[in-house]
C-alpha cells in the first residue's frame, strides 16, 4: 500500500509585487492553496473514518462468533 499525498500547488511569491493585481493574485492563489490542502486533510478522515468502522464491524463479527457460536 501506498500513503496518498495531496496535488495541491504551493503559491510562489515573488520577492516583490509589482502592483496591486499582483498581490490580489497571489492571496488568490495562497487560499485556493489553504481550500485544496484543507480538503484533501477532509477526505483523508473520512478515510480514517471509514476504515474505523470496518475494523470496528469485523471485531464486532468475531465478538459475536464467539459469543452465540462457540458456546
Amino acid at each position: 500500500m501506498f500513503a496518498p499525498s495531496h496535488s495541491c500547488s504551493k503559491p510562489y511569491k515573488p520577492y516583490q509585487f509589482d502592483s496591486d493585481w499582483e498581490v490580489r493574485r497571489f492571496r488568490d492563489e495562497v487560499d485556493d492553496y489553504k481550500r485544496c490542502i484543507g480538503e484533501f486533510v477532509e477526505e483523508q478522515e473520512e478515510a480514517v473514518r471509514a476504515h474505523q468502522d470496518a475494523a470496528q464491524e469485523a471485531i464486532d463479527e468475531w465478538n459475536n462468533f464467539v459469543n452465540y457460536e462457540l458456546r
